[in-house]
């Protein structure tokens, strides 16, 4: 009796620790969760990390170099536009009628009005007297025409209409380390802060007010890592049909002898779930070793761009997940 005793209670105390792995096993994800690869059809785009959709215009950018096509039954074609460097995202702005891309390596954002023209309409190396220092991600709220940009060193995010006008910027340096990503969901603004596996929620920009939600078991501030080295290291978070989406700089460089795909993308319906790491584990729907890192959601499918750090080129392409019923 004793020694069943005793048998139970480490039992529980193995599932309050990890919450994690008792729902993962609770669950047939496979049963409703679809992820097919969605370009390109053959080859790669090396470096891909994000893919973005204005009407029937699609966007992947990839390293030095931006993909695009106008008909979703066409192949992608390289845009005209070069001098590149590690270029990470692309959004569209309707009010002017421009794509903003992050030009990352050269520091700076760059807009254009057609990718099968080499012809840049402006260059950004600074906002609110700020210079641009490898920015990463750019968002477009719909809900306000307010277009967001970050520097991921310093945590510092700028908010501005078109190219020139004038900027506010959010300093969460306080709050974050290195942080990649930024997501718009229902009008409000997040920041990913992705070394300390945290996202920010910003409640008014203009007044500085905000909230964090920190992540599960986080065990140290690190720009890349492992599950169990580091705890995640958030590419980005975003929401889809009910659940957010969240992903990791997992690889073998950075996680020595550990398992380098274990909660590389994972989702969760709250942010106490996120607390608590009462998540699913959806690494297994995307293939070993790669880095999945920007979300793109869409109306019917939920858009994941992923690379291959040790091996640029391998598996470098666009997933698409999307749920059945």
């Amino acid at each position: 009796m004793k020694v069943t005793s005793i048998f139970f209670a480490v039992v529980v105390l193995i599932w309050l620790v990890n919450p994690v792995v008792a729902r993962a096993e609770d669950k047939d994800l496979s049963s409703h969760i679809q992820v097919t690869q969605y370009a390109p059809k053959i080859n790669s785009f090396p470096g891909c990390t994000h893919i973005t959709f204005s009407g029937k215009t699609e966007i992947v950018t990839a390293g030095n170099r931006l993909f695009f096509r106008t008909d979703s039954k066409s192949s992608f074609r390289e845009s005209a536009i070069k001098r590149l460097k590690d270029a990470h995202a692309v959004v569209f702005n309707p009010h002017d009628r421009l794509f903003y891309a992050t030009d990352t390596g050269n520091h700076q954002l760059i807009t254009f009005r057609d990718p099968a023209s080499s012809h840049v309409q402006n260059t950004v190396t600074s906002l609110t007297e700020v210079k641009l220092k490898r920015p990463h991600d750019i968002v477009f709220d719909q809900s306000t025409g307010w277009l967001y940009t970050l520097n991921p060193d310093s945590s510092q995010v700028f908010r501005f209409r078109t190219a020139g006008m004038t900027a506010d910027v959010l300093d969460l340096s306080r709050h974050l380390g290195y942080s990649r990503a930024l997501t718009i969901v229902n009008g409000r603004l997040y920041v990913i802060g992705s070394s300390v596996g945290a996202v920010v929620e910003v409640i008014d920009f203009g007044k500085q007010q905000y909230k964090i939600h920190n992540s599960f078991d986080k065990r140290k501030d690190a720009v890349a890592g492992s599950w169990k080295s580091t705890g995640l290291v958030l590419n980005d978070v975003d929401f889809f049909l009910g659940h957010w989406y969240a992903t990791s700089y997992f690889c073998p460089t950075y996680a020595g002898k550990n398992d380098y795909d274990e909660n590389k993308f994972i989702r969760f319906e709250t942010w106490q779930d996120l607390k608590e790491g009462t998540w699913d584990d959806l690494s297994q729907f995307l293939p070993g070793k790669v880095v999945p890192y920007y979300l793109t959601p869409g109306e019917e499918a939920l858009f994941i761009a992923v690379f291959n750090h040790e091996e640029p080129g391998t598996f470098d392409k666009v997933y698409r997940l999307t749920i059945s019923e």
